[in-house]
């Protein structure tokens, strides 16, 4: 028991020490000799595709965003999918004065299938999806097409988000976790071979790999997780391309973060579920690495708690010897697990910090990331694997309108 008690207290602390030791060397290896100048030479063309459901008050930044790119083989293409608002009034009105092609669907069915449309009637090779409160930086698209034309067989080539509201403390922690965790976890995973999960939000794709693998999945939840591992499995490789930077609104309530993460933790387990057969058939360590760590990650939670229960049914609380190791033991491994994350984040917001020095300021706020981060991924992912398990498949995974925070507050490029 006490075996269990101690592994599952220093998981978290060998996982966090292999993000950071991943980070440092792709640092060194690989992000140090990127080089700031842009390739305009050679030009492939980009269908931009930005799917919406409920969008009236972000899309309009959005498409004027992509409108003003300088890129010069371009194709816009706006999918409103049966929203509930005023959304596809506001897309006629601005078709009238952007030129963009307009798709507007009549039934929610959900982002994937929106997204499958758009990709099928795409003029160009390469498509490349954002989200409707996103804004391009202009440089993005040639950086990101250079791992294209650099290495072989990418299906696909991940962006760097950054957030534009920054005026709440939810927002200003998320600031910390995208310049910090979430980059800092891509670069690790991607020396080992795999990138778990493209960026949702920002992501070019080649659209020969996407009809390869089948498109996206219209019956699971994150339809960008579901085609990561479907390029893993067809042999197609994600880059994550640090240099490439787009800016979009994050939640900046509890509920609407919460809502967030679970969805994106019952998509991940939905992924884990269905790919489990086809684990089966892989020999490649490195793919098997990146897969039980996820689904250990699942199991961690459900055995912290198992473990606490049952210590709690099982102590004398008159036994003084009992509490003073026990305790002594979770304050250790706590001091421990957040010496390790504030080291982690800080080196990682350092590095972070080449494509946005102002991320700097916000290194304050590492006090709050350790608890929070564990925390809110330990309760969202109890309640998403028995969704995950329960939710019928087949069925379209149509989606809500999420918290974008707050808009006037946000920080433009």
């Amino acid at each position: 028991m006490q075996i269990l008690l101690d592994l599952l207290l220093f998981y978290p602390i060998v996982i966090s020490v292999f993000w950071l030791i991943g980070t440092i060397l792709f640092f060194l290896l690989r992000e140090v000799r990127l080089s700031r100048k842009v390739d305009k030479d050679d030009v492939y063309g980009i269908t931009f595709i930005v799917p919406c459901y409920n969008e009236a008050d972000t899309i309009k930044e959005t498409i004027m965003n992509l409108d003003q790119l300088k890129y010069p083989k371009k194709e816009i293409m706006i999918v409103n999918d049966g929203s509930s608002d005023r959304s596809s009034e506001v897309l006629h009105e601005l078709n009238s004065e952007y030129d963009f092609t307009f798709i507007d669907l009549k039934v929610n069915r959900g982002k994937a299938n929106a997204l499958n449309t758009a990709v099928e009637n795409a003029s160009h090779d390469y498509v490349m999806v954002i989200d409707a409160d996103t804004l391009i930086d202009d440089d993005a698209p040639y950086y990101m097409m250079q791992n294209f034309k650099k290495y072989k067989n990418i299906g696909a080539v991940t962006g760097n988000p950054r957030i534009r509201n920054k005026s709440s403390l939810l927002a200003k922690i998320q600031t910390v976790e995208y310049a910090s965790i979430i980059g800092c976890i891509k670069r690790a995973q991607l020396l080992t071979g795999f990138v778990n999960t493209i960026s949702g939000v920002f992501t070019l794709f080649d659209k020969k790999a996407l009809k390869d693998v089948g498109y996206f999945d219209t019956d699971m939840i994150t339809e960008d997780i579901a085609v990561s591992w479907k390029f893993h499995f067809a042999g197609y490789k994600i880059q994550y391309e640090p240099r490439a930077l787009c800016w979009m609104l994050v939640p900046e309530t509890f509920r609407g973060l919460f809502t967030q993460r679970l969805r994106w933790a019952q998509g991940g387990h939905e992924v884990l579920i269905r790919d489990f057969k086809n684990m089966l058939k892989v020999k490649n360590p490195s793919l098997w690495i990146l897969y039980l760590e996820q689904v250990f990650s699942v199991i961690w939670v459900y055995s912290i708690i198992g473990t606490l229960l049952y210590a709690l049914l099982s102590t004398n609380f008159l036994d003084y010897y009992f509490y003073a190791f026990n305790l002594n033991l979770v304050f250790l491994s706590a001091f421990v697990l957040t010496f390790v994350n504030i080291i982690q984040f800080t080196i990682s917001v350092l590095i972070d910090s080449r494509y946005e020095k102002k991320n700097l300021l916000y290194i304050v706020f590492l006090s709050w990331y350790p608890v929070f981060y564990w925390l809110i991924n330990a309760v969202v992912a109890v309640i998403a694997l028995p969704r995950a398990i329960k939710r019928k498949k087949g069925e379209f995974a149509t989606w809500k309108s999420p918290d974008r925070g707050d808009i006037q507050q946000s920080n433009q490029i």
